[in-house]
């Protein structure tokens, strides 16, 4: 069969089931991805937006994974440097010895014998620096930064110097928008099936399940009336069940028998507004321990915000339903305080909060029978043969967001074999399609400086656009100068985004577009007016009913408050 002929489905629009896409359209196949919800909507969109090596990890004896980690960080920096930048990190510390034994008894799988010689003084810094010094060893750039010891913590007097009197510092990189780095992977999956002259489909808010060899796809009530298509149905060679945390869910929508493949853990997040903790930051990332040792993300996030995670607890429900809680969102309140005891942060300072579910791994058993702790549960990513499906049939458990395009790039190279195609493209050094004429940070800036000039948009107001579209920035503004272009109101952003998000981005709903296309969730003041602006627009093309607009504005400003905490300003 030509490649052309050959029809993979993927299940899940998230970041993992993106790249198995992409890939698999590099190299000529007909690729459908359906997602039950939107793209990205997942735990790709809840996750604590790094691309890193996995500095923790190493405890656990996860050297390769470490080893791949930093190699696809280097990679990604380079093929999207407009939404993959470096960041530099500082880890404050306790003391300067203590964790060297805890750590080699983790190594060796002796997770409560590790707690015991921890003590309650963490990790000291000669076993840190021994961390830092096989990270630098494992990363395959060698013009990447090394470790150092921070010598003077006057320079960060935010910082409780009299808890934390030593600190390293070492450099790892951000995804601030891994909802956009997910639709740059399915527009070039797009590309890619065009010009072999193969078929891409999109269908989010599409249920799925098999009949023989082929997939049926059903409509979700969430699509609305405007864009409620209809059933739709699938020749298909092979089925990738890429739906994460809902893996095992799939599974029984399909119908295929399967043991239990998913055993996640809840990842909470904090969003704070504090012009205060984010210029403590001097534009670095805090990466520190909680009382309970547990490590604590504090990073600078989006239009002066500031990010704080994660959590780690187990969970057994409706991935759908999962959010952060009062003692996750309390646990983390306090991990900042005392990072920054002088600087006030109580809940008048969170903004917003959000939370998703790992899709790890299911049975936490270690060799004597007890569970494992879930910080020591690989973040590998599996790919799992289902030998009882109609036609070849794979799950992808576990997985996280820096390693998307190697698990895509292995996925591919399994699946293509198992039909008998050849593999004849690769996404390691493609840039994504934002990132045409981009080269690392300087060629970000020159695009920048570029938008200023040729729109007359402020500085901070071009940062935004080319952090959402990179190079594609100046053909969301429709070539026109600022002041000749109609905007959301209350935005920095243009009227012209949410026509394309709806009609390139597969944005179907007011949430699409709001959340996970323009990113206005993260607003510091969200304004009615500003939702109300957008769904306007929807109702002038189509894309919403008039008689609609006010109830859709009012049910989304619901979920914002129910499921984030987050008001909109009336």
């Amino acid at each position: 069969m030509r490649p052309q002929d050959v029809t993979i489905v993927v299940l899940g629009a998230g970041i993992n089931g993106a790249a198995i896409a992409r890939e698999c359209a590099l190299s000529g196949v007909s690729v459908v991805v359906a997602d039950a919800a939107d793209v990205a909507s997942g735990a790709t969109s809840w996750s604590t937006r790094l691309v890193h090596g996995g500095l923790r990890y190493l405890e656990y004896g996860e050297i390769d994974l470490v080893r791949e980690s930093l190699a696809e960080r280097d990679r990604l920096i380079r093929v999207a440097p407009h939404l993959v930048k470096p960041l530099k990190f500082l880890l404050p510390l306790k003391r300067s010895r203590g964790g060297l034994l805890a750590s080699a008894a983790r190594i060796v799988g002796f997770e409560k014998l590790a707690k015991s010689l921890q003590g309650d003084g963490g990790r000291g810094a000669w076993a840190v620096r021994a961390g830092l010094s096989l990270y630098d060893v494992l990363s395959t750039d060698s013009k990447w930064p090394r470790h150092s010891v921070v010598r003077d913590l006057a320079h960060w007097p935010g910082i409780d110097r009299s808890i934390f009197p030593i600190a390293m510092s070492y450099v790892d990189a951000q995804m601030v928008a891994p909802e956009r780095f997910t639709i740059e992977l399915l527009s070039d999956a797009r590309s890619a099936c065009a010009s072999h002259g193969s078929r891409f489909e999109l269908w989010n808010h599409h249920l799925a399940r098999l009949e023989g060899n082929r997939v049926i796809l059903e409509p979700t009530a969430s699509l609305g009336t405007q864009s409620r298509s209809q059933r739709k149905e699938v020749r298909a060679d092979a089925v990738i069940n890429a739906t994460g945390a809902w893996v095992d869910r799939t599974l029984e929508t399909l119908p295929l028998q399967s043991p239990l493949l998913i055993g996640g853990t809840k990842g909470s997040h904090l969003v704070l507004r504090s012009q205060e903790l984010y210029e403590a930051l001097q534009g670095c990332g805090i990466y520190a321990e909680a009382l309970d040792d547990r490590p604590v993300f504090v990073l600078p996030f989006l239009n002066g915000l500031t990010l704080v995670g994660t959590t780690d607890v187990p969970f057994f429900g409706d991935p759908t339903e999962a959010k952060a809680d009062d003692d996750e969102i309390t646990y983390l309140l306090s991990a900042v305080a005392r990072l920054f005891p002088r600087i006030a942060l109580g809940r008048e300072s969170l903004e917003q909060h959000y939370c998703g579910v790992r899709p790890l791994p299911s049975g936490r058993q270690s060799i004597n029978g007890k569970l494992l702790a879930p910080a020591s549960v690989t973040r590998r990513h599996m790919l799992i043969r289902h030998q009882n499906a109609p036609l070849p049939c794979w799950s992808v458990v576990g997985g996280k967001l820096t390693t998307c395009r190697s698990l895509g790039e292995q996925a591919a190279s399994k699946i293509l074999k198992t039909l008998g195609v050849a593999v004849t493209g690769c996404s390691r050094d493609r840039p994504l399609p934002g990132a045409q004429g981009l080269t690392g940070d300087q060629g970000v800036w020159q695009a920048e400086e570029f938008l200023v000039r040729k729109t007359g948009l402020s500085r901070v107001a071009a940062g935004r656009m080319i952090g959402l579209y990179g190079s594609q920035a100046i053909d969301r503004m429709g070539n026109h100068p600022f002041h000749l272009c109609k905007m959301i109101d209350g935005t920095t952003l243009p009227l012209s985004t949410v026509s394309h998000a709806l009609n390139q981005e597969w944005a179907h709903t007011l949430e699409d577009v709001v959340e996970r296309r323009l990113l206005l969730l993260f607003e510091p003041v969200l304004h009615r007016k500003s939702l109300l602006s957008v769904a306007n627009e929807m109702v002038s093309i189509g894309r919403l009913a008039e008689e609609s607009l006010e109830q859709t504005v009012n049910t989304l400003t619901q979920r914002f408050l129910r499921r984030y905490g987050k008001r909109v300003i009336v």
